[in-house]
C-alpha cells in the first residue's frame, strides 16, 4: 500500500502533484512555459495540481504563475542554506510534500529548467512503489564505484543512513555508461509524499550544512558543491526506498536536452515526440536557437 494511505483510485491528474520552485525572473519565465507544458502536454496528467515554492517572494513574487490549480508557497530559509546551491530544491519539496500527504499517491519534481513534451505516466506510482528515479547523466568526480568504500564527501551521508556499499545495487549513468552505486538523478522524479522522503531530504542535508568543517573542507570544489543536494537525496531515496521499490524512470521522463550530441544512438531521442519531459539547463540563455 501507498504510505499516504489513499485506498480509492482517483484519475491520474487527482493523484499525481507537482512541485518546483522559483527564486528570479529566469526562473519565472521557464516554470512559466514548464506549466504550460504540462496543461497542453500532459495528457490525462495534464490537471495536476502544481505547487510552486518561492525562494525569494520578497524580492520575486513571481504573479505570473499564480492560476488554477497552482498554489504559491513562500520559503522560509536561513540565509546561510539558501546561498547554498540548490538547497533551497529540498526546503521546496519538503514544504509541498506537507501539502501532498494524504491527498496524491505521487508528488513529481521538476526542476525549472525542464519541459514536458508528453503523458507523465513513468512518473505516476500508482500506490506499489516508493520513488521513481534515473541514474545521472555523468559520474562526474561525484560517483562511487560499486563496492568502492565511500569517501569523505559521502561518509557522512552513507554513516547517516547505514548504507553498507558492499550491498548496495549497482546503477549506470546515463551519458558516459559507467557504473555508479546509488546516485541519482533529481531534476525529474516522483516519490510517494506518504513515506516522508523530502523531509528526510531537508534534514540531512540542513546538518550537514551546519557543520563547518563538512561544508568548507570537504565540499571543497565546484561540483562538491552544486551536488550535494543530489547526493543526500540518493542517500535518502537508497535508505527509505531500496531496490525493491524503486521504479525505474527511462531516458524518456527526464531526456538531458545538453548532454543530447553525448548520447550513445540507442539513446538519443530523434523528435520531441518520442519523449514526455526534458530538462534544457541553461540552454535557453546559451542558445536560444536551441529547440
Amino acid at each position: 500500500t501507498s504510505g499516504s494511505g489513499i485506498s480509492n483510485d482517483p484519475a491520474p491528474s487527482e493523484r499525481m502533484a507537482i512541485v518546483t520552485y522559483a527564486s528570479d525572473n529566469i526562473q519565472e519565465r521557464s516554470v512559466r512555459a514548464l506549466i504550460r507544458s504540462v496543461r497542453m502536454f500532459g495528457g490525462e496528467y495534464g490537471g495536476a495540481q502544481i505547487y510552486v515554492a518561492l525562494g525569494d517572494p520578497e524580492n520575486f513574487p513571481c504573479r505570473s504563475l499564480q492560476g488554477k490549480g497552482v498554489t504559491i508557497v513562500p520559503l522560509e530559509m536561513d540565509e546561510a542554506i539558501a546561498a547554498w546551491p540548490l538547497a533551497i530544491k529540498a526546503f521546496a519539496a519538503a514544504e509541498a510534500e506537507k501539502l501532498a500527504a494524504g491527498r496524491f499517491r505521487t508528488l513529481a519534481w521538476f526542476d525549472p529548467a525542464t519541459i514536458v513534451t508528453g503523458p507523465l505516466g513513468e512518473l505516476d506510482l500508482e500506490g506499489s512503489n516508493g520513488a521513481a528515479m534515473r541514474p545521472v547523466s555523468l559520474l562526474n568526480t561525484i560517483g562511487l564505484a560499486p563496492g568502492a568504500p565511500p569517501d569523505d564527501y559521502w561518509k557522512p551521508i552513507y554513516e547517516e543512513f547505514g548504507l553498507d556499499p558492499a550491498v548496495l545495487p549497482s546503477f549506470e549513468t546515463i551519458v558516459d555508461e559507467k557504473p555508479v552505486q546509488p546516485y541519482f538523478n533529481c531534476e525529474i522524479f516522483s516519490v510517494d509524499p506518504g513515506i516522508g522522503i523530502f523531509a528526510e531530504w531537508q534534514r540531512v542535508l540542513s546538518r550537514l550544512l551546519a557543520d563547518d568543517r563538512y561544508r568548507e573542507e570537504t565540499c571543497n570544489t565546484f561540483q562538491r558543491r552544486l551536488f550535494l543536494h543530489q547526493a543526500v537525496l540518493s542517500g535518502v531515496i537508497a535508505s527509505r526506498v531500496g531496490a525493491e521499490r524503486l521504479q525505474p524512470l527511462s531516458i524518456r521522463t527526464g531526456y538531458p536536452f545538453g548532454q543530447h550530441e553525448r548520447l550513445s544512438e540507442t539513446k538519443a531521442a530523434r523528435s520531441l515526440d518520442d519523449l514526455s519531459a526534458g530538462i534544457f539547463d541553461y540552454i535557453w540563455e546559451r542558445n536560444p536557437g536551441w529547440m
